[in-house]
């Protein structure tokens, strides 16, 4: 094997490790991305709200976002007033074009 073609196997290898090294860092933040939610609903205080049939504060929380009426069992949905300004994160991949950006390096600089 000539020096040449053992330097150009050298290249080729290390090219490959470092392709597949950021596959998988791509993959996994897409996977990361695709898992979490992206808004998180403030908590909610039972005592803020009444039943819409009949008036009363004697509240249960059934679900995230579902209340139940102790006192004539209505069960409603509610929404909050404000809604809060949220920060998202960008995964990996999105930054790929930002990085495209900027300028390449030449190798044969002379300044």
């Amino acid at each position: 094997m000539t020096p040449e073609s053992l330097l150009a196997t050298i290249v080729l290898v290390i090219a490959l490790v470092m392709f597949l090294f950021i596959f998988v860092i791509i993959a996994l933040s897409l996977l990361r991305w695709i898992k979490t939610p992206m808004y998180h609903p403030p908590a909610i205080r039972v005592e803020d709200y009444l039943c819409p049939k009949c008036g009363s504060k004697k509240l249960e929380l059934v679900g995230r976002r579902t209340l139940r009426c102790k006192r004539c069992g209505t069960t409603f949905t509610i929404q909050p007033e404000t809604t809060e300004t949220h920060l998202t994160v960008l995964p990996f991949f999105r930054w790929i074009p930002i990085f495209c950006l900027f300028p390449q390096a030449e190798a044969n600089s002379t300044h």
